[in-house]
């Protein structure tokens, strides 16, 4: 793939939830930058810029988007190079792991005019602590929403055939790796292609779709989808497999998507059933008992109100927070020296400017 796209961090029952140490090991990388300075000094700017140029040069990029602003980067990727430049500012705040050697820090903050942004102290101090309560308002909610849905899961949890679930799972863990067993023992990274943020719920999952062979689990209530998953990661790993494991926005810790690059195959969950978009289809519903379910179906449904109405309300208040980052950003941008961040740009794209085109 030559364009990635995902999130490292996100915005949880659990609060924020970072994943940012699986997006490249320093002891496997030649080199992470890591963008430290306030709101508005150009971090997102910086990176996209070195991503336009080495997509000029024919470089695959891992586009790390932000959980609060979709549209801003949290970071960029580029793995022919082992390289990485990721904002290593709060609530993902990075230190180097080996300073120098493989980790450098690019302090776009020792660009800011400190004199001028004193005068606006009193309301960076005010705005900082709304946009810190808001964050804690659309957490309390995402926790809410996760204890509903998992009321709703435990619910359909329950009339799922679970020997035709196993036969299910053994199927699928034949196909893939019947005939490639390795005794070496794979690698696993964890990242999100969904995130609630504060543009709204926003998924990259389709993206991986248009090079990839495509398996769907459909299910979308039940904890058995994140089971399934677990099977074939463990069978990848057994097998020598890279498995990129991407987790539910709401329970980071439970398996969304599994994306086997070896194998260029990504296994989605899936709401419903799309034959045009998937190759294989693993179908849950088709072994839950249908009829007890229906003697619940009032339950449910309260639940699943309330479940919405919950994540309304916290998308809500993840709205607000980047009305107020955006004003925050204004204090800082109006104090920086751009002039100076430039200079610092062509300084470390001056490194690479040798590099010569792949593809």
């Amino acid at each position: 793939m030559k364009e990635k796209h995902v999130f490292a961090g996100n915005n949880t029952a659990e609060g924020f939830f970072s994943y940012f140490e699986y997006l490249l090991k320093p002891e496997e990388a030649e080199h992470i930058y890591i963008l430290k300075g306030g709101p508005g000094v150009g971090k997102n700017h910086f990176m996209k810029k070195f991503a336009e140029k080495m997509t000029d040069k024919n470089y695959s990029i891992e586009y790390i988007h932000c959980s609060s602003d979709n549209v801003s980067l949290d970071g960029i990727l580029i793995p022919e190079l082992k390289t990485l430049f990721v904002d290593g500012t709060a609530p993902h705040t990075i230190d180097p792991v080996i300073p120098g050697a493989v980790d450098e820090i690019i302090n776009l903050g020792s660009f800011l005019d400190v004199q001028k942004l004193n005068k606006h102290k009193t309301a960076i101090i005010q705005t900082n602590k709304a946009k810190s309560n808001k964050y804690i308002s659309a957490y309390r909610y995402l926790k809410a929403a996760g204890i509903v849905h998992d009321e709703i899961s435990s619910i359909y949890d329950l009339y799922v055939n679970v020997d035709k679930f196993n036969e299910m799972c053994e199927k699928a863990v034949t196909k893939l790796f019947a005939h490639s067993y390795c005794k070496s023992s794979g690698n696993i990274r964890k990242l999100f292609t969904e995130s609630f943020t504060a543009n709204g719920y926003i998924s990259h999952t389709e993206r991986f779709f248009e090079d990839n062979e495509v398996w769907a689990v459909v299910d979308n209530d039940t904890n058995f989808s994140s089971v399934f998953l677990e099977r074939i990661l463990n069978e990848a790993l057994k097998n020598g497999y890279t498995a990129e494991c991407y987790y539910r926005p709401l329970n980071p810790k439970k398996l969304q998507h599994i994306y086997l690059p070896e194998k260029n195959l990504i296994i989605v969950t899936a709401e419903i059933h799309m034959n045009e978009k998937y190759n294989q289809v693993f179908d849950i519903h088709s072994i839950m008992d249908s009829e007890s379910i229906k003697t619940r179906i009032s339950e449910i449904e309260k639940n699943l109100h309330l479940y919405d109405l919950l994540i309304k309300n916290a998308l809500d208040k993840l709205s607000e927070t980047k009305k107020l980052h955006d004003l925050l950003e204004v204090f800082y941008t109006d104090c920086m020296d751009f002039d100076g961040v430039n200079e610092c740009f062509e300084k470390i794209s001056q490194r690479y400017g040798d590099t010569q085109n792949i593809g």
